[in-house]
């Protein structure tokens, strides 16, 4: 490993980018994470502080989130979603709604480490109402994650469902927000099962008939994580590349968030949905040494 931080030096003081990715992407995160205590203990700088200083925009943020833990990187988006007047609710519904318990309780200890502040109380602080209810229910972490789904209990919660929402003039928001955020992912999609041959109708339109806003996008994703994360992820790159512009913050995270997870079903995906190859619509949109690694990133796992 020395020669490799011998290497990894070389690369950033030359700021050398193609260099640097041949190093990255040859290293897992846990190794590229060693790397970096390695490399303050032998030349007395922080890596990261270094990518800073000699790298730049769009490739500087890619090589900089790589080099984090998973839950340091998630610690530092929520960070920076709630950093001055507002906040960004996309970032805070994404990060939170596809961690599972033990990566939010670690998200939540890296975030008391770095920022000396309490998680929970900072977002919310910048959150209202029927949203923050619910994110502070993921944030306690209370969701059952394993077990068999019982039948007859899911279908009286469909019941449950039906009479808090379409049987009823107004919206009982309250039963949504219970089970959408305790409820096991094998026992939500049986409710949903349950839901749509009972009363014919696909709870995602239920979602989205009785709530508006970022409630509704926030109950959407919770659906979306629990079935089909690499559909999910699959749109929000679409989204990123497509239109005037790329929206390269999102195209990073994604990536990031996902490479090491279930990238090649992203892209089983965006072939299917879009008609076209998920890298073949990045390298037409980037290009450079970003590009570059964001292809390598991609291509890491197939």
């Amino acid at each position: 490993m020395s020669d490799t931080i011998d290497k990894l030096e070389a690369a950033v003081t030359a700021k050398d980018e193609n260099a640097l990715i041949d190093i990255t992407i040859n290293h897992t995160n846990a190794e590229r994470v060693k790397m970096r205590d390695d490399y303050k203990a032998k030349f007395g700088r922080d890596l990261l502080e270094d990518f800073e200083k000699n790298f730049k925009s769009d490739f500087k943020n890619t090589i900089v989130g790589v080099y984090k833990t998973p839950a340091e990187y998630d610690a530092d988006l929520l960070y920076f979603a709630m950093k001055g007047i507002g906040s960004d609710k996309d970032i805070i519904t994404e990060v939170l709604c596809f961690r599972n318990a033990k990566r939010i309780g670690e998200i939540k200890a890296k975030f008391q480490e770095k920022y000396g502040k309490d998680l929970t109380a900072e977002i919310k602080s910048e959150t209202s109402g029927d949203y923050q209810k619910i994110v502070l229910k993921i944030l306690e972490g209370s969701r059952q994650e394993g077990g068999a789904a019982d039948t007859q209990k899911c279908s009286g919660i469909a019941d449950e469902l039906y009479k808090a929402g379409e049987d009823k003039l107004g919206t009982d928001e309250a039963t949504f927000i219970k089970y959408f955020t305790e409820l096991s992912p094998a026992e939500l999609l049986l409710v949903c099962k349950e839901y749509h041959k009972k009363y014919k109708k696909n709870m995602v339109d239920v979602i989205s008939s009785e709530f508006d806003g970022n409630v509704k996008k926030l109950l959407t994703v919770i659906l979306y994580s629990m079935f089909s994360p690499s559909e999910y992820f699959a749109e929000q790159i679409m989204y990123s590349v497509r239109g005037a512009g790329t929206d390269d913050a999102k195209l990073i995270r994604c990536i990031i968030s996902r490479y090491s997870i279930d990238m090649k079903k992203v892209k089983k995906y965006y072939k299917k949905l879009y008609n076209k190859e998920l890298l073949d619509e990045v390298k037409d949109d980037v290009s450079g040494s970003y590009g570059k690694i964001l292809e390598a990133l991609i291509n890491k796992h197939d």
